[in-house]
């Protein structure tokens, strides 16, 4: 058994037991997928180690588990970038402070009627909502009186506390990190998904273009692309390339975005960074070739902050809601090249 001298994390319990960090994060939430021996054998581990604490106090609440609903899409448990690592330090943190999570998914209207029908008759002690979510929705959950965070999302109709990214000074450090770099045609590609950072993104490069005194032309402003297929971002490119106009660097809504831009320009013979530059957003791409200038959101620690948040929301009821940016940094790799004073 390994003596455990530092603070506990899944890794830590994975790595003795020979399993998968998502095994034991499913063992400890009650998830169905793993067998009931090794089950137990993760929980006792876990309190053995200290990870899951118990009869002790925790952050001023009763000695008790603090049980938290938690609704998100359910396909967001099938993404292993953004939003994987958005709920490992909301497990991780709720290991660490005795909080019980019941998962509630939403893909439809049936879905959704369940989650207002628990949200309204059970007992708990708050909500954390992550990623999109109808307003109305949202608003018939928050009539349960229940503390509520949400994550990545944000309704000026609903009083509740927000976490989300800096998406508009993200988007200003990466114009400025192209314009430094003597970029004056910017082109920016949106995504048809229409997320709430996504929309965020989208007016700061609006904004933030006129700081620096450049010009938006909505030609080369792409609101409606789409993941992996690079037919659409070929029919663009192919439609618009010949013009004089032609942005010399592009930012992307996210870097899913990105890489699928990449894709395109590579099967139709344009070369990254020499010929065009592209800046990505989310920092979750960092396999490809070339590896993508991005800018940095902390998914991990917005899921740790939101069950802070939380937390805080039980106990203080009473405290103006607040809305957090949690600051983006630009993470520069190999996809942008200078241009000579000729060249923009």
């Amino acid at each position: 058994m390994v003596i455990f001298m530092k603070k506990v994390t899944l890794e830590h319990i994975a790595k003795d037991l020979n399993v998968s960090k998502n095994t034991v994060s499913k063992a400890l939430r009650g998830m169905p997928g793993v067998s009931e021996i090794l089950r137990k054998r993760i929980i006792d581990l876990a309190r053995e180690t200290g990870y899951i604490k118990s009869g002790t106090q925790q952050s001023g609440l009763d000695e008790r588990a603090v049980n938290i609903i938690l609704i998100c899409r359910k396909s967001y448990f099938n993404e292993t970038t953004f939003w994987s690592q958005v709920f490992y330090g909301i497990w991780d943190f709720s290991g660490q402070n005795n909080i019980s999570i019941r998962t509630i998914t939403i893909e439809n209207t049936a879905d959704e009627l369940s989650a207002v029908a628990v949200t309204s008759n059970s007992v708990y002690d708050g909500c954390i909502i992550v990623g999109s979510i109808r307003e109305e929705l949202l608003e018939k959950i928050a009539e349960a009186k229940k503390p509520v965070v949400v994550i990545d999302c944000y309704s000026n109709e609903v009083e509740c506390d927000y976490i989300n990214s800096a998406n508009g000074r993200g988007i200003y450090k990466a114009l400025k990190y192209l314009y430094d770099k003597n970029h004056r045609k910017i082109g920016f590609i949106n995504n048809i998904e229409g997320a709430y950072s996504f929309t965020q993104r989208y007016e700061a490069f609006v904004r933030y273009m006129g700081h620096f005194g450049l010009a938006v032309d909505e030609r080369f402003v792409w609101k409606d692309a789409v993941y992996i297929d690079t037919k659409y971002y070929k029919e663009k490119i192919s439609a618009l390339r010949h013009l004089a106009e032609f942005p010399t660097a592009w930012i992307c809504v996210n870097d899913n975005t990105a890489m699928a831009f990449y894709n395109a320009l590579t099967e139709l013979g344009i070369r990254v960074p020499e010929d065009i530059s592209i800046i990505g957003f989310d920092n979750i791409a960092s396999i490809y070739t070339p590896f993508l200038t991005t800018i940095d959101v902390p998914q991990k620690a917005m899921g740790k902050k939101a069950m802070q948040q939380l937390l805080l929301r039980i106990q203080h009821p009473e405290e103006p809601c607040v809305s957090i940016q949690m600051n983006t940094s630009l993470v520069e790799r190999d996809s942008v090249r200078a241009l000579d004073n000729s060249d923009s």
